[in-house]
């Protein structure tokens, strides 16, 4: 099953801060709900990293293993990456790539995320609606973190009246 994801993400902060959070790989995975560690893997040349990710969906919990591997860079304004990963008993499988662009505008920063992921196994069994619908939630969470993260004082205050 194939998972094709775009979303546009507006930041009130300029390029280079929003860069910053991309390319500090500890920051930016504590905003990934989910992930439960990252550790950078020794690849000559290369910047790799192994992460173990843990989610419910359906009747499901997972926790997959997986490699990212950043494919390509242009600071301050593309990254791409590929990944691919497996549960421990390989029964659920995962591969594909993702890149995130950064573009400047009058308010701050706009990303612009997509992601392409085929998912095999007993997961896919589930078929692709409950798939993409707990994608999208987690996505939303972190859209949300990482739009927290360039909050004004001002802004924080307003959104937690809000809630």
């Amino acid at each position: 099953m194939l998972l094709k994801l775009a979303e546009e993400l507006p930041l009130g902060a300029p390029v280079a801060e929003v860069w910053k959070l991309l390319r500090d790989t500890s920051r930016l995975t504590s905003l990934l709900p989910g992930v439960e560690s990252v550790s950078p893997l020794l690849d000559e040349g290369k910047e790799a990293y192994a992460a173990k990710v843990t989610d419910k969906i359906g009747p499901f919990k997972i926790t997959m293993n997986l490699e990212v591997r950043v494919t390509e860079t242009i600071e301050p304004s593309l990254l791409k990456a590929s990944l691919k990963g497996a549960d421990s008993m390989s029964l659920n499988r995962m591969t594909g790539s993702m890149q995130v662009a950064l573009n400047p505008v009058e308010s701050g920063t706009q990303m612009h995320f997509e992601a392409s992921i085929e998912v095999l196994g007993k997961l896919a069994t589930l078929g692709a609606v409950p798939i993409r619908r707990r994608t999208s939630q987690v996505f939303a969470e972190f859209a949300r973190n990482i739009q927290g993260q360039f909050a004004t004082p001002m802004e924080s205050a307003q959104d937690a009246q809000k809630s």
